[in-house]
């Protein structure tokens, strides 16, 4: 219900989406890097993250969780020194920028992952994308390692699957 929920209405309100289907060349360049774990942003054409939106969700969520803490804590907090307390507010200043920085780049495994699997849907429609996508990864690598590009790249990832199944 929560990947549901994610895929659903979180990707959508913070990435914007392109409208024409990922061509074979990019779906691959994609799904290696996707399968490497290298950083994917910027390498999906047409998905950009909308860093507004993004701020606004991460704000509203930390304060969802900060305000109670700071009620709980609140007789305790009105009793120490200002310096602590400015040094605290440094620290979950900092904190806040780094939880930002994890969940933009796990949203954008989760956008890119959704992008390729749309995409393969397209592409290998006879070819489980769980089943498939390491596998098809590691023959477009042998594909760029011997000199393959353009028509001749699908042909050859195409029959490489055929001969493996």
């Amino acid at each position: 219900m929560i990947e549901k929920l994610i895929d659903e209405k979180l990707l959508p309100f913070l990435y914007t989406q392109p409208k024409h289907p990922m061509r074979f060349n990019e779906l691959m360049k994609a799904n290696k890097l996707l399968v490497d774990n290298m950083p994917l942003e910027g390498q999906i054409p047409g998905v950009k993250l909308r860093l507004g939106r993004a701020y606004l969700f991460m704000i509203v969520v930390w304060n969802i969780v900060l305000i109670p803490l700071a009620l709980l804590f609140h007789k305790l907090l009105a009793k120490i020194d200002c310096h602590i307390a400015i040094i605290l507010a440094v620290f979950f200043t900092l904190f806040f920028f780094g939880v930002l920085q994890i969940f933009k780049q796990w949203t954008m495994e989760k956008m890119a992952e959704k992008m390729i699997k749309k995409a393969w849907e397209i592409h290998f429609p006879y070819y489980d994308y769980g089943t498939y996508h390491t596998k098809v990864a590691k023959f477009y690598d042998d594909a760029i390692e011997r000199g393959v590009t353009g028509a001749n790249l699908e042909m050859y990832i195409m029959n490489a699957l055929s001969l493996e199944t």
